[in-house]
């Protein structure tokens, strides 16, 4: 069984069936959750100035991935799995989630597909996509509700 099982979040509920997954193989095999929320970096790019714009967001997106990650820990503490939640800057989500779960020696990935339709996946690509193609360990994919799409 896996013992030390990745989860990532976005802060989402679209997370909830991936994480429920995780939990469930974890209380199974007696595993540890490590919940993974990868936020933006603090800069994106040369600034001249203090942008107050970008700052409310960089906060704002910090108070989201302390929210998922307390989210992470709740459901793992009331399902009476041992849990860590790691918060990661970095400006690709898939890298900080293979790089995680690398250094923190994770035996799965355990991460949601959103249904995003095929056109958007396109266009943005596909977080998952890119852990499947880079990553040595397993991931497990859970599909949460689709939302349609093209």
């Amino acid at each position: 069984m896996y013992q030390r099982i990745l989860v990532p979040s976005d802060g989402t509920e679209l997370c909830s069936p991936a994480l429920a997954t995780a939990i469930d193989l974890a209380q199974a095999g007696g595993g540890t959750i490590v919940g993974l929320h990868v936020g933006p970096p603090a800069r994106l790019g040369p600034l001249t100035e203090e942008d107050p714009v970008r700052a409310a967001w960089l906060s704002e997106r910090e108070q989201t991935g302390t929210e998922a990650l307390a989210w992470i820990a709740r459901r793992a503490a009331e399902a009476g799995v041992p849990c860590e939640t790691i918060l990661v800057h970095h400006e690709s989500p898939a890298a900080a989630i293979v790089g995680t779960a690398r250094d923190r020696l994770c035996d799965l990935i355990v991460m949601a597909s959103h249904g995003h339709g095929r056109l958007r996946r396109r266009l943005l690509g596909s977080e998952v996509q890119k852990v499947l193609e880079t990553c040595a360990i397993p991931v497990l994919v859970v599909r949460g509700p689709s939302n349609g799409g093209a």
